[in-house]
């Protein structure tokens, strides 16, 4: 039975195509969806019609909005693994009533979603997890070792702990509450100040929704499925209740430079050997059902 309220989001470009029709068709084999929004930036007919199949495999209605590059003028390049498409997610409230999961391409949802739309926010206006890389160097820090950007991380997000800051990648968005607070959804869109940031979307996320982000389990955002270690790190700062249960991952989330559909270093298997195994299995189900779909290697 759908939940009429279960809609879910992905960003998207034409290099990044593939894995966010992976990621759509996990996330549709997993949880009971209503609704597919995609942000396509400057994707062709043939790209929308890849991901229109697999909605279709499951019956699912899909609405794209597409957004043009020129949408992102200003902003310049952050490297191959933060695109534009990063961007897209920024114009949700502008483009969708209600509550919205959006979800990178750059993930694989093990785990029924459902979840988040019937949580409550609590007041809050967009809900994420911790980032696991500035959790682990935040312990670190508090044990003594160096950190050079902690003064950056920490403006961000100050007033509030360092370790408040969030990872972007996947997001439960109250587009009805950042509309109802007046100019909040057009500051989102306000990309010149955004590419101020090393990280742009995260870090203007971050710094524009402190003290209204509601802190969600790992599982929700594991990051190459280490949510364990993540859990570990957010209980020993000093965090309890939901957020530090022990779960295994509703969605890992393959961040970074170095991605599971390519040759990877050995030292990517031996820390995330897991979560990776899990994305190649996922890869070659998904090719025997969907052959036509080509993966960068």
């Amino acid at each position: 039975m759908l939940n009429d309220d279960a809609r879910i989001a992905f960003g998207t470009d034409m290099g990044l195509l593939a894995p966010t029709a992976l990621a759509l068709d996990s996330a549709l084999r997993t949880t009971a969806i209503s609704q597919i929004e995609i942000l396509g930036v400057s994707l062709t007919a043939n790209a929308e019609s890849i991901l229109r199949r697999v909605a279709e495999n499951r019956e699912v209605p899909i609405r794209f909005h597409a957004i043009n590059e020129s949408a992102f003028a200003g902003v310049g390049a952050k490297g191959s693994h933060v695109p534009n498409a990063a961007l897209a997610r920024l114009y949700l409230p502008q483009l969708v009533d209600g509550r919205v999961l959006y979800i990178d391409g750059d993930t694989l949802v093990r785990r029924d979603v459902g979840d988040a739309f019937r949580m409550s926010m609590n007041g809050h206006c967009i809900a994420g997890v911790r980032d696991f890389s500035t959790l682990k160097k935040e312990v670190k820090f508090q044990s003594g070792r160096s950190w050079v950007d902690r003064a950056r991380v920490g403006d961000i997000v100050a007033p509030l702990p360092v370790e408040s800051y969030i990872n972007s990648g996947v997001l439960l968005i109250d587009c009805g509450a950042i509309r109802r607070e007046r100019g909040l959804a057009e500051a989102m869109l306000d990309f010149e100040y955004a590419d101020r940031y090393p990280l742009v979307d995260q870090d203007y996320i971050n710094e524009l929704f402190k003290g209204r982000i509601l802190h969600l389990n790992p599982s929700w955002n594991a990051s190459w499925g280490r949510q364990k270690q993540q859990v570990s790190w957010t209980r020993e700062l000093g965090y309890s209740g939901d957020e530090v249960k022990r779960e295994p991952a509703r969605i890992v989330h393959y961040h970074g430079a170095e991605k599971p559909w390519r040759k990877l270093p050995r030292n990517r298997w031996k820390r995330s050997f897991s979560g990776v195994l899990a994305y190649r299995i996922a890869l070659r189900n998904f090719q025997k059902r969907f052959p036509e779909v080509s993966f960068d290697r």
